[in-house]
């Protein structure tokens, strides 16, 4: 029985295409990072430590909204739940972002700031508590430009999408 000599580069070759294909295979996945008996979610309105009145509503129907639109969890009654996602509003923020030149504000930026926690409620443990959960937008008071209403409502579908993609691929 002859073999054949192979070269050293196309062994080098064919072992960086191994590494190549373990390293893709191991991509990111749509699945989730959550215990297998978690399947239904249960979300309180958030509570709301600001002089923003509304803020919790608008919030808490964002977070809702995002997990309905991602589907890997059921959003349902405390009773029915398996997990909780529960937060507080601590901080809403505006401020000056940007001058003229005349030292007048071009640009402001408003900030969110919410303590929020996931706990599994079957096994009573918490399985993620960030204290400082924060989203901000900026926005000009022009007229002809959307002001601190839709800046408020991108930063909080903001923290809506990170509340989510926090409990689901645990980042």
């Amino acid at each position: 029985m002859t073999s054949v000599p192979v070269s050293t580069g196309s062994h080098r070759k064919y072992l960086a295409l191994i590494a190549l294909t373990l390293l893709l295979s191991c991509g990111y996945t749509a699945g989730s990072l959550l215990p297998k008996h978690i399947k239904k979610l249960y979300i309180p309105t958030f509570e709301n430590e600001t002089t923003r009145y509304g803020i919790e509503q608008e919030l808490t129907a964002k977070v809702v909204e995002a997990f309905t639109a991602d589907n890997r969890l059921l959003v349902v009654a405390e009773s029915e739940a398996d997990a909780m996602l529960r937060g507080v509003i601590v901080e809403y923020a505006k401020g000056a972002l940007t001058f003229d030149r005349a030292q007048t504000v071009d640009e402001f930026k408003i900030e969110i700031v919410v303590s929020v926690e996931f706990e599994d409620l079957r096994e009573g443990k918490v399985l993620w508590k960030e204290p400082e959960f924060r989203a901000w937008e900026s926005y000009s008071d022009t007229g002809d430009e959307p002001g601190e209403e839709a800046a408020l409502e991108v930063a909080i579908s903001t923290l809506a999408t990170d509340m989510l993609s926090r409990t689901m691929e645990g980042w």
